[in-house]
């Protein structure tokens, strides 16, 4: 049985005019904030949630050349822009060389500071551009 996915309506906003003369006054109060409320929820519901704005996540670019264990030659930091601590982070794409398999990041998080200790599955002593993403608690 194939997949049967519902898909949301667009919403039906509140118009004052629709209601009796008597209940205008409490329809024109509620459609001020109902009707942009369900106009956002469509938005987001209809293929517009992302990443960076709807979620805890954040991408970042790093510049990264490890040794034959992973370890950074140089020190890679970055400042967590996140409304938490970061719970985790994937590696969406590896530019200037291919990895030998799926980089992995281990990282230590002070006052906001991140710090990559190292990072799996790179060829060592060559200049990467990991795109990753930052995922919050």
């Amino acid at each position: 049985m194939g997949n049967i996915m519902a898909t949301i309506q667009s919403p039906k906003r509140i118009i004052v005019e629709d209601f009796a003369k008597q209940d205008r006054p409490m329809a024109e109060k509620l459609s001020g904030s109902l009707n942009l409320f369900m106009d956002e929820v469509y938005q987001v519901l209809s293929k517009n949630l992302n990443t960076t704005d709807n979620l805890n996540r954040d991408l970042k670019t790093i510049k990264v050349n490890v040794n034959a264990s992973g370890i950074p030659n140089s020190n890679v930091q970055f400042q967590n822009t996140l409304k938490t601590k970061i719970s985790g982070m994937v590696v969406i794409r590896a530019f200037n060389a291919i990895p030998t398999t799926a980089p992995f990041i281990t990282y230590t998080e002070n006052a906001g500071i991140v710090t990559i200790n190292q990072v799996s599955g790179l060829v060592a002593n060559t200049d990467y551009q990991l795109l990753i993403e930052i995922i919050g608690d």
